[in-house]
């Protein structure tokens, strides 16, 4: 399982904190996919992004806010994330704020740059004006020694299409040029509460650091996409896009501004998801924010695999053996008895690997086109083994199906065409459903059972 080869020329933006590096990532990717604010530090996390220009695609880079000047720890995670992602990138653009001339962190970080062998572009953003965009032109960034800068306004655009030409000038003339975008085959959507361990999955997944895993829950901000392509042993490549959201509290509990918008983003990635990861921390098990998140999934008609994290601890607790947690995971989430449940540790990477073909398989089942003649055996076992449910020709107040069809998948949908939609209750139809597991599997995904009354001919 690897990344994707490079398919497009990579532009990392790099800058200290609250420079305007997301707001013209989200500017060159023409939708808001990284968090802004006013906040320092609101990017934590590296994010990309495609841009199109002229036929071409881009992809861009966003990096954490840098302080070469700083020596604290989180810094330390932020400087190697972001030196990740210049060394992947085939241009650095550095950005700096016009309101403020250079920063003794805008010095440290050029005087960083010039050791590179990596063209780089000076950018100084928040030129929104005529006075700003003069104050950009001053003689006191060419003490950056990076060349004459460019004013830009991420906010209204100004001076961003100037910049994407000199970009592609640049990029054409290096002979990189773009290859079409793989669309993904399943689109994977990391879920759970803080700290329960999925960025410590993303990174196990794709083999390197894309966000920052730590102990202090809230690490990650916005949701974060990684690409992989995964060979099967016969050679078949599958396209997996893995979406690493950001932890979800108790809706009390969740902060205005930054987390509240995070969290916002993250239960629309379960909209755009074919499965959902639903991840347990296995010390902590199951409580209602769970069952909460649960719920949002359940209502998202995704595919589910449940994910016990943190497994390696399981010989010095009493969580008991894997049967046991998996008879606990059903009592307590009695609505997802038919998703798998996979027990790993992200951290050491143990059988983090059976995770994708679990997926794979969850995709297929979500894909899956039960045969017409296959649908009309089923309806027949069912009036001969269950026909004191289905009751007799001269019981009409019990429910009386004629056939089956299936209308649908992701989910799979089946009409029960009926004599009397009003015995079809609720109750019934979810005994369809138990049924039709029963003889077709379906793991891991909803199945949806819905009815159609047939209505006698009136008499003449």
């Amino acid at each position: 399982m690897n990344q994707l080869p490079k398919l497009t020329p990579i532009v990392a933006l790099v800058g200290r904190a609250n420079v305007g590096k997301s707001t013209l990532f989200n500017r060159l990717i023409e939708k808001r996919k990284a968090i802004t604010s006013s906040v320092s530090g609101t990017t934590q996390d590296i994010n990309f992004g495609h841009c199109h220009w002229r036929e071409e695609i881009l992809t861009i880079i966003d990096t954490a806010g840098l302080d070469l000047t700083s020596k604290a720890a989180t810094e330390a995670q932020l400087l190697r994330q972001a030196k990740s992602g210049m060394s992947k990138s085939d241009l650095i653009v550095m950005l700096v704020d016009a309101n403020d001339g250079p920063m003794p962190q805008d010095i440290a970080l050029a005087k960083y740059l010039r050791k590179s062998d990596k063209k780089v572009l000076l950018i100084v953003n928040k030129a929104d004006n005529p006075r700003m965009r003069s104050k950009a032109k001053g003689e006191a960034w060419l003490k950056l020694g990076l060349g004459a800068p460019r004013a830009v306004s991420a906010i209204n655009g100004s001076g961003v299409g100037d910049l994407l030409e000199e970009i592609l000038e640049y990029m054409t003339s290096q002979g990189l040029t773009s290859r079409p975008l793989p669309e993904p085959e399943v689109r994977i959507a990391l879920i759970g509460r803080p700290n329960v361990g999925k960025s410590s999955l993303l990174n196990a997944l794709a083999g390197e650091e894309r966000v920052i895993v730590s102990e202090i829950p809230h690490t990650t901000r916005e949701p974060q996409d990684t690409m992989l392509t995964y060979t099967e042993p016969d050679g078949t490549e599958h396209h997996i896009l893995l979406v690493d959201t950001v932890g979800i509290r108790k809706k009390a509990k969740v902060q205005p501004g930054l987390e509240r918008v995070g969290v916002s983003m993250s239960i629309n990635e379960m909209i755009e998801a074919d499965i959902a990861f639903l991840m347990i921390d296995a010390t902590e098990g199951i409580d209602a924010q769970e069952r909460k998140l649960a719920g949002l999934i359940e209502r998202k008609n995704v595919g589910v695999l449940i994910v016990v994290n943190k497994w390696d601890l399981a010989p010095n607790s009493e969580l008991g053996t894997a049967d046991e947690y998996r008879k606990y995971v059903a009592t307590e989430l009695p609505f997802y008895k038919f998703a798998p449940v996979a027990y790993i540790s992200a951290k050491t990477g143990d059988r983090v690997g059976k995770l994708i073909n679990l997926a794979l398989e969850i995709s297929k089942q979500r894909n899956r086109e039960i045969p017409q003649s296959e649908l009309d055996t089923f309806v027949e076992m069912l009036k001969k083994k269950h026909h004191a449910i289905l009751g007799s020709k001269k019981d009409s107040n019990r429910p009386k199906i004629y056939g089956m069809i299936q209308i649908g998948t992701k989910p799979p949908t089946f009409l029960v065409i009926a004599k009397k939609k009003e015995t079809m209750h609720p109750s019934f139809l979810n005994f369809i459903e138990n049924r039709l597991r029963e003889e077709f599997g379906f793991a891991g995904t909803p199945i949806a059972v819905v009815s159609r009354e047939i209505r006698s001919k009136s008499k003449r």
